[in-house]
C-alpha cells in the first residue's frame, strides 16, 4: 500500500460554522480527518501534517516556499502529496509548487471543498477520497483534483463560487475524469523531465493589471520609477488595447520598456491565446516592446514572473526564462 502524506492548510472542506449567521472558521476537527473520513485509510497508508490553518486569500510566498520545502524534505519518505487548500487562490499554490519542484517524480494533488465537510451534501469528502486515490498513482506532476476532474495545476482557473464543478482548465484538456473508474489520458500527463530541481523563492517585483475602456491610466506611469519590474496586462481578445488620446497603453509599454522594465500582454478571454500581430493595436503594442503570454493562465505567468525574478535581473534572460516550458504551463 503507497504511503502519502496528507498536508491540510486551512480552507472551507475544514471549516466549522460559527454563530451568529452560520459565518464560516477554520474549524478544530480537522486533527481528526482520518476518524471524519476514514475511507482513506483503504486507499492509502496516511500520515498528517498541518503547517498552517489559513484561509486561503492569506496564503502567499511564505506558505508557498513551506509547502514546497515540506514536500522536498518527505520525498524519500512517500509515494505521494495531497494538500487540503482553500479554493480561491487554489490555481496560485499549484502554479507555485509547479515552478518550485521542478520535475518533481511523484505526485502532489491539491484539493478542497465548496461546502464543508461538517455540512450536509458536501463535496468534501469525494474531493478528499478522489486525491489520495490520485496520488497513489504513477502521475509526475501537480495536479487539481476537483469536481471528478483531474486538471493540470498550473493550467488550472477558478471559474464558479457555488458550483461543485469549481475548477476547470480552458486552454488545456484535462488530465482525467474520475467517475465509476478514474480515466486518466496519460498522452496529456506529464512524463517526469530530466532531472528534479528544487527551487524556492519568489519576489513580488510584479503587477497585473486589467485595461478597461477609458482607463485613466496616468497613475501607472509612476510605477516606472518604483520597484516594479513586470507588468502583466490583461487586454482584450488576442491581445488589444487602446491607443486613444485619453488611454494610450502603447505609450505606456514603450516607456516602461524604455526603463528596462518588461511588459506582457494577456487577455479577459478564458479561451484561445495571445496574437499580438493579428490586429493594429496588438502590432503596435510588439513594437513598443510589449511581450505574449500566449496561452499561459495569469495566476500562472504571475508566480512564473515572481520565480524568474530571483533567478535573472538581465532583461533578455528573463524574456527567454518564461517563454520557456518548465511543467507544462506553456504548451
Amino acid at each position: 500500500m503507497k504511503k502519502i502524506l496528507l498536508i491540510h492548510t486551512g480552507g472551507t472542506l475544514g471549516m466549522m460554522p460559527m454563530d451568529p449567521g452560520e459565518m464560516l472558521a477554520p474549524g478544530n476537527f480537522h486533527n481528526e480527518i482520518l476518524e471524519i473520513v476514514p475511507e482513506i485509510n483503504r486507499l492509502a497508508n496516511i500520515e498528517v501534517r498541518i503547517p498552517f490553518n489559513l484561509d486561503s486569500s492569506d496564503i502567499g510566498h511564505k506558505e508557498w516556499d513551506l509547502l514546497a520545502k515540506m514536500i522536498y524534505d518527505s520525498k524519500d519518505e512517500f509515494d505521494g502529496f495531497v494538500i487540503i487548500h482553500g479554493t480561491d487562490t487554489m490555481v496560485y499554490t499549484a502554479a507555485a509548487l509547479s515552478f518550485s519542484l521542478l520535475n518533481f517524480p511523484s505526485p502532489v494533488v491539491l484539493t478542497g471543498a465548496q461546502r464543508p465537510l461538517s455540512k450536509l451534501r458536501t463535496d468534501a469528502r469525494s474531493n478528499l477520497i478522489d486525491a489520495v486515490q490520485l496520488a497513489a498513482m504513477n502521475i509526475s506532476e501537480v495536479i487539481i483534483v476537483f469536481g471528478q476532474r483531474v486538471l493540470r495545476g498550473n493550467r488550472a482557473k477558478k471559474l464558479s463560487t457555488n458550483s461543485y464543478l469549481a475548477f476547470d482548465s480552458p486552454n488545456y484538456p484535462h488530465l482525467g475524469e474520475i467517475g465509476v473508474t478514474i480515466d486518466l489520458d496519460r498522452k496529456q500527463c506529464r512524463k517526469q523531465q530530466g532531472k528534479f530541481i528544487f527551487r524556492p523563492g519568489f519576489d513580488s517585483r510584479v503587477l497585473v493589471f486589467p485595461v478597461h475602456p477609458s482607463t485613466y491610466i496616468e497613475c501607472l506611469y509612476s510605477l516606472i520609477d518604483s520597484p516594479v519590474q513586470t507588468l502583466i496586462l490583461q487586454g482584450f481578445g488576442v491581445g488589444n488595447i487602446p491607443a486613444t488620446a485619453d488611454a494610450d497603453w502603447i505609450a505606456l509599454i514603450r516607456r516602461f520598456t524604455e526603463a528596462g522594465k518588461i511588459v506582457f500582454m494577456t487577455s479577459h478571454s478564458l479561451r484561445g491565446g495571445i496574437d499580438l500581430g493579428l490586429y493594429q493595436s496588438g502590432q503596435q503594442a510588439l513594437k513598443a516592446g510589449a511581450q505574449s503570454m500566449g496561452k499561459m493562465t495569469v495566476e500562472a505567468g504571475f508566480v512564473k514572473m515572481q520565480k524568474i525574478l530571483t533567478m535573472s535581473s538581465d532583461r533578455d534572460e528573463i524574456i527567454r526564462l518564461f517563454s520557456e516550458d518548465w511543467a507544462g504551463e506553456n504548451q
